[in-house]
């Protein structure tokens, strides 16, 4: 086996992966669109701002572990950002989803401010995570 044979799996394989995190930011940001006005009662319960905060760094994380340096990191966040907002503003009966109070602004900095952060920081190699120092 060549070295261009190892390294075309080895980015088909990657490419896969990221079409993969992209499905999961799609569908995760979908839910937390869905979920946005869910309430106990009159009380707003806004389970998926805690999910949103969560899941959008974790998932910048492993886009920019599989492509270090590139700008696909901002692949998530990007994608993220355009779901919540076309399926929160706009729905078919043309009111959107989103409540009319806080929880769509405090959902959009949950998703994208811990997302922008990660992206930020730089992903040291495994050889050096390990050491002290």
């Amino acid at each position: 086996m060549t070295s261009g044979e190892v390294m075309g799996r080895d980015g088909v394989a990657r490419t896969a992966l990221l079409a993969v995190v992209l499905l999961d930011v799609v569908l995760l940001a979908l839910t937390e669109v869905a979920w946005l006005s869910l309430q106990v009662g009159s009380v707003p319960l806004p389970v998926s701002i805690l999910v949103a905060a969560v899941t959008t760094p974790l998932a910048v994380r492993l886009v920019d572990r599989c492509f270090p340096g590139s700008r696909l990191v901002f692949a998530p966040l990007v994608v993220w950002m355009v779901v919540v907002v076309v399926f929160g503003f706009w729905s078919p009966t043309g009111t959107g989803t989103f409540p009319p109070d806080w929880r769509p602004i405090v959902l959009i900095a949950a998703g994208l401010f811990p997302g922008v952060w990660v992206a930020s920081r730089p992903v040291r190699p495994s050889s050096e995570a390990g050491s002290p120092g």
